[in-house]
């Protein structure tokens, strides 16, 4: 390990005793200070919220408390900090708002910003009495329990959810003044968008005064909620599909949504499903924003069935009920939220009148159900008194009815009602529960079910434990058999194929047949449903038989639980070598829920047996869960706490979940997992280990611009990747190496390691990263000038990605094709290529991947002076993905089209939208571009003093070449209007420089004509005229038709000013016939 690492470690190392001993207490006061001001910002802006100022009186007083505090100081201070961070990223939020039009809106967060100040004044009273150093004082307050205590409140607190409501409000405030309409609004026809709904219901008994009352209030013109209560079995799920189908209801919605909540367990979960459900792929701190935006695009209907799974546990009931608070607020939202019992989420204004409960139904309504299922059976007193049993209840009169049509008679079916064990009974006597139970024992219990061996059985138990259901695949289901089958001991071997193929293939003959007879067997009795409305069936069950079979069937759940998870393991352990594989992703992906449920289950209950298995497992999963885009950590961090006593394990989890940081952005955590986890794994004298930490170290330092250290880690780990002779680890160090320097501008470096990445991966035929080193190289180039190695690379790349059927490389590499041929004026080959490449997205449904094509498409466009092709293009695609990290670059280059075509308050507005993005994420390239876009707006609009500040605000560190160059010009020309004629000249004199570094034609032209300009300002038409003459012939190359219009005018007034008329003429009249050309092409389009 070099000594450079060492050094490097230490500092990072809060332990190490060379770290310098300022930092910690600087941060504290630099904190207190950050927080101090803006708690003053925000007091003086809304001085008459009264929510806001006491809050803010109860965090000011918590600050006093500290320099005051004698007693467990360390402890106290650590809770004072963690305070003072929650409360700064949430001031921030509130600032914004303040400061914006949207202030009456905070009044959504009230109960949630008084609740925070609840807690902060138990938090500053515990505070309080450590401020005594006297024994007895410090008995009384029970020492740092009472802190643990508060400390736990704070981590409990909904701070999270206040700053996404609060960023939303922000985001409102930006999209309703900035956002051109089509981002925002649709006029789809009334369907549910690419979203499957659970088919409508062939009829419902008794319900119509609930349906009528519901569609009443579903139909009014302004957002509603409503809420279906009810007991297990009593038809809420029906009533809830029947009213979504209802045909004034499709009229009425643009959208309609339904999500079951059966398999969700807590907020993350259920923002999850909302955001997959919607396609939405973003980081989780920005999920719930972009749901809203998503929501918030046309008039929409939200049902959330079986709420109660993450709404009743007391842990999760806060900040479940928050979210849902939020979503309801949505404007153009109406809800739909169906809860076993009789209470409903307390912080939503349900909308009157409210429903009533579901009653059980009456003897008639039951006859009506039997009639529905078994068709014309005569009615026995039997019969009648089977139905009267069932005590009303749908599901229970369902099961029943399904028993007698698959033809036991009334009277045996009586006899096993009445025989049913105490078992079922002892969940509280003759009660409607009790009945329920009955009716599905006695279809448990059926002689369908005891007729296969109790394969139906354990397939049902099996099923119980699986909240999303499980595939009606063949395949898949004969896979699970071979692990649920209770008649061979050999499963596993079986799997692994060390049985003979012979009797491979009978077993799995056997297999299939009893799989299939078992699905149908569970399905004739009505224990499962099949849903075939997604784009694979799967098979389902009611949650009342899931909890009579948690209740009932412990013996056969003991006994598949763990063959569930085995198969869940081989399934992860058969799919880790290629996650793009598409057979792979078919036989994962559908499973991903029910995967992380059951190893939940496995890491709360498990022994140290298998233990390693199950963590390498979820390891894996954790890899599939983010390229879903299934951002969910909980099973990891499991996995993590388990894994505390093997270091190299640990390790891995540490690696894996610093991962999870760095793509949520929260790189002071990422970093510290892969310090601790390099360090760990050089104890345990894992050096592959501790190359691949010290990698991915380097990696998330270069992201946070700490490039110094990010050179030194990954150095550090080139070398023990060279040290272990690890091929594909120096390549890959390499690579990274040669990224970072070509960052820093040391191309020679950049282009030797580069280049030694590119040979190492072909000696190893790696096409993958031979594609990724080639696309580097290319970028390379197009900063070095070197255009023609620059499209040598790029073809390359190209080739090599599609060998690989690497789509994503493919995409890239045409991308960069279309850029290349930009920049030597092949618009029409550029236009071509972007297509191809936008099509290629299209077809891989990758949203992100689209919207950088539509950007870079949308360039060449304006190039081509097709405006509103462009502007169309843009704003018929770009709510594919609402990811608010890819938006802005869209909305920037809509920016430019309004600027293009003359549009300047509009530009304004958009690119200040942009603008805004850029600076949350703090993206220094992209507000340098906007910021240059803004310096001509502002010159556009002869705000010559706001312009000339915006583009000298611009550092050139952060500018790229290009950005500079259009900088220079713009103030060359901003100059020029000031009459400033020597600072005019000296500054298009280095655009033009730039221009010619950059080999833009288009860019040569325009600064070619501001000379031009300049010497018309100075009287010298001659000298003018040959600028123009050159400028003109720039424009022609870059293929720019309407530029080129401009430079003849000009050129045919300057001749006319030097009196000579037949080029004055010739000219005009040959830029009106290119202004008359554009304008056909444009009303073609």
């Amino acid at each position: 390990m070099s000594t450079e690492v060492d050094v490097l470690a230490r500092q990072k190392d809060p332990s190490g005793a060379s770290r310098n001993s300022f930092s910690l207490a600087d941060r504290s006061t630099d904190l207190v200070n950050t927080v101090l001001a803006i708690v003053k910002e925000v007091g003086q802006i809304l001085d008459g919220v009264p929510y806001v100022q006491s809050l803010s009186g109860v965090i000011l007083q918590i600050i006093k408390v500290r320099d005051e505090i004698k007693a467990n100081k360390k402890r106290c201070n650590e809770v004072i900090d963690k305070v003072l961070r929650m409360s700064n990223s949430m001031y921030e939020k509130l600032a914004e708002v303040a400061r914006s039009h949207q202030r009456e809106k905070l009044s959504r967060i009230e109960g949630h910003l008084r609740e925070h100040e609840r807690t902060l004044t138990s938090v500053y009273i515990a505070l309080n009495k450590h401020k005594s150093r006297s024994r007895f004082s410090q008995i009384l307050s029970r020492g740092s329990a009472e802190l643990d205590e508060q400390d736990r409140r704070l981590d409990e607190l909904n701070t999270h959810l206040i700053v996404d409501i609060v960023f939303h409000i922000s985001l409102e405030q930006a999209a309703s003044t900035c956002l051109p309409e089509p981002l925002l609004y649709s006029d789809a026809a009334p369907v549910s968008l690419g979203h499957d709904l659970p088919p409508k219901p062939s009829f419902v008994v008794e319900r119509e005064s609930h349906l009528s009352t519901a569609l009443q209030i579903l139909l009014r013109d302004e957002p509603t909620r409503i809420s279906i209560l009810g007991g297990g079995g009593f038809g809420k799920t029906t009533l809830a599909r029947m009213i979504l189908h209802d045909a004034q209801i499709i009229k009425r919605y643009s959208s309609r949504y339904f999500i079951s909540c059966e398999s969700i367990a807590d907020v993350d979960g259920l923002l999850l499903e909302l955001g997959s459900m919607l396609g939405i792929k973003c980081a989780p701190s920005a999920m719930l924003p972009a749901i809203r935006l998503k929501f918030q695009e046309s008039t929409t209907l939200l049902c959330m069935d079986n709420f109660e799974t993450p709404w009743e546990p007391f842990g999760t009931r806060q900040k479940v009920e928050g979210l849902l608070e939020s979503i309801a607020s949505i404007p153009s939202l109406s809800l739909i939220i169906t809860l076993r019992g009789e209470q409903r989420p307390s912080k939503i204004a349900w909308t009157t009148p409210l429903l009533p409960s579901l009653s059980t139904l009456s003897l008639d309504g039951a006859q009506a159900i039997l009639r529905s299922i078994t068709g014309d059976i005569a009615f026995t007193e039997t019969t009648l008194r089977l139905l009267q049993a069932t005590d009303g209840i749908p599901l229970a009169i369902t099961l029943v009815s399904n028993l007698l049509r698959d033809g036991e008679s009334p009277e045996s079916l009586w006899r096993r009602w009445s025989n049913v064990t105490t078992q079922v009974l002892h969940t509280g006597g003759e009660d409607q529960q009790s009945n329920l139970n009955r009716s599905i024992s006695i279809s448990v219990d059926s002689w369908r079910m005891n007729a296969d061996s109790g394969v139906s059985r354990t397939l049902l138990a099996a099923l119980s434990l699986l909240p999303d259901g499980f595939s009606a695949d063949v395949n898949s289901l004969v896979e699970l058999q071979k692990h649920l089958d209770v008649r061979y001991d050999n499963a596993i071997q079986w799997l692994r194929g060390v049985v003979t193929p012979s009797a491979t293939q009978t077993e799995k003959q056997s297999r299939i047949s009893d799989i299939h007879a078992a699905v149908q067997t569970l399905r004739t009795v009505a224990l499962i449903r099949i849903d075939e409305t997604g784009t694979s069936p799967r098979i389902h069950m009611l949650s009342p038989i899931r909890f009579y079979c948690h209740q009932f069937l412990a013996t056969e759940i003991k006994m598949v639980r763990g063959k569930i998870l085995e198969y869940y393991i081989c399934l992860l352990s058969e799919v880790t070598d290629d996650i793009t594989n598409p057979e792979y992703y078919s036989r994962v992906v559908p499973e991903i829920k029910n995967i992380h449920s059951v190893f939940q289950k496995a890491f709360a209950t498990c022994s140290k047996k298998g233990l390693d298995r199950l963590i390498d497992a979820a390891i894996y999963l954790t890899e599939w869960s983010w390229y879903i885009g299934y951002y969910s950590r909980e099973t990891l961090e499991m996995a993590l706490t388990k894994a505390s006593r093997n270091p190299p394990l640990h390790a891995r989890c540490l690696l894996s979940i610093g991962d999870l940081y760095q793509r949520e952005a929260d790189t002071e955590n990422a970093e510290k997992c892969f310090w601790d986890a390099a360090l760990l794994f050089r104890r345990c004298r894992d050096l592959t280990g501790e190359a691949n930490a010290l990698q991915y170290l380097g990696n998330a330092l270069y992201t946070t611009r700490q490039l110094d250290d990010a050179e030194v880690a990954l150095k550090a780990s080139l070398e023990l990747y060279t040290k272990i002779g690890d091929k594909h680890g120096q390549a890959s160090g390499r690579f990274r190496l040669g990224e970072l320097y070509a960052d820093r501008r040391r191309y020679s470096e950049a282009e030797a390691h580069l280049t030694s990445a590119l040979d190492t991966y072909k000696a190893l035929a790696d096409l993958l990263g031979q594609a990724n080193s080639a696309q580097n190289l290319s970028r390379l180039h197009i900063a070095l000038g070197n255009i023609v190695r620059a499209e040598e690379f790029a073809r390359q790349s190209l080739t090599t990605a599609k060998q690989a059927n690497y789509v994503l490389g493919e995409g890239n590499a045409l991308r960069l094709l279309g850029h290349i041929y930009r920049l030597t004026d092949k618009v029409s080959d550029a236009r071509r290529t972007l297509e191809q490449a936008l099509e290629l997205q299209k077809r891989q449904k990758n949203p992100i991947g689209e919207l950088n094509a539509i950007n870079d498409l949308a360039q060449v466009l304006i190039q081509l002076d097709e405006l509103g092709v462009a502007e169309k293009l843009i704003n018929d695609t770009v709510d594919i993905e609402l990811n608010i990290i890819q938006v802005p670059d869209v909305l920037t280059t809509l920016g430019w089209i309004y600027l293009c075509g003359g549009r300047l308050e509009k530009a304004e507005k958009v690119l200040n939208t942009a603008l805004e993005f850029f600076k949350k994420f703090d993206d220094k390239a992209w507000q340098a571009e906007v910021h240059a876009h803004l310096g001509h707006v502002y010159f556009r609009f002869n705000r010559l003093d706001d312009a000339e500040r915006v583009l000298k605000s611009i550092p050139d560190a952060d500018a790229s070449e290009d950005i500079q160059m259009y900088r220079m010009w713009v103030l060359g020309d901003l100059y020029a209007s000031k009459g400033q004629l020597e600072d005019a000249e000296d500054t298009l004199k280095l655009a033009m420089d730039a221009a010619k570094w950059c080999q833009s034609s288009y860019q040569q032209g325009n600064i070619l004509r501001s000379l031009g300009l300049l010497e018309l300002h100075r009287g010298r038409a001659e000298l003018a005229a040959e600028k123009f003459e050159e400028a003109l012939t720039f424009h022609r190359k870059a293929q720019w038709v309407s530029e080129q219009a401009t430079d003849l005018r000009k050129l045919g007034k300057t001749y006319g000013s030097l009196e000579k008329c037949t080029e004055e003429e010739a000219m005009l009249k040959e830029a009106e016939d290119l202004i008359r050309s554009v304008s056909k092409a444009r009303e073609l389009l």
